[in-house]
């Protein structure tokens, strides 16, 4: 359970290639956030995932996805609003990961308020510790949008 009002998930493998994407901007991110915001990696599992959203009003999940689209294509979803398109839950990086989790807490009552996924298309899920060229050249666009967000977030409040 978290104590932050905004919780960043970077989700992934660190020895699968571009399947470290999430993690890697959840590093990126860490040192550089406001107050009240906690950065965290999780590696996708859905019971583990959802418990630690618990208490997060705010959640920005962040992955490499698998659909078929271009490499480092970058999707955008409102999760409080909408489900994942099926194209997700049919090519995840993980056998039951994200958009199962997502659903589920939805049936339970149990979403944030505000849920929100970052996923970039990877090219190269294989073993290794480097991203592909493609994802490494989106890591630091992602983080600067969130930051960004976060930024704005932070003067709506003021």
């Amino acid at each position: 359970m978290t104590q932050a009002s905004t919780l960043i998930v970077g989700i992934g493998n660190r020895y699968r290639g571009d399947d470290a994407f999430g993690c890697m901007v959840a590093d990126d991110l860490g040192p550089r956030v406001p107050k009240g915001v906690k950065c965290i990696e999780h590696d996708g599992e859905p019971a583990g995932l959802m418990e630690c959203w618990q208490g997060a009003a705010n959640v920005i999940l962040i992955d490499a996805v698998s659909s078929g689209a271009e490499a480092g294509q970058i999707f955008h979803f409102d999760l409080a609003r909408q489900a994942m398109p099926e194209e997700f839950n049919l090519y995840s990086t993980h056998a039951f990961g994200v958009p199962q989790a997502v659903e589920l807490a939805r049936a339970l009552g149990k979403l944030p308020p505000d849920i929100r996924f970052i996923g970039v298309e990877g090219k190269s899920f294989g073993a290794g510790e480097e991203l592909s060229p493609a994802l490494s050249k989106q890591k630091g666009i992602v983080v600067t949008e969130i930051l960004n967000s976060l930024q704005s977030q932070e003067k709506s409040h003021a």
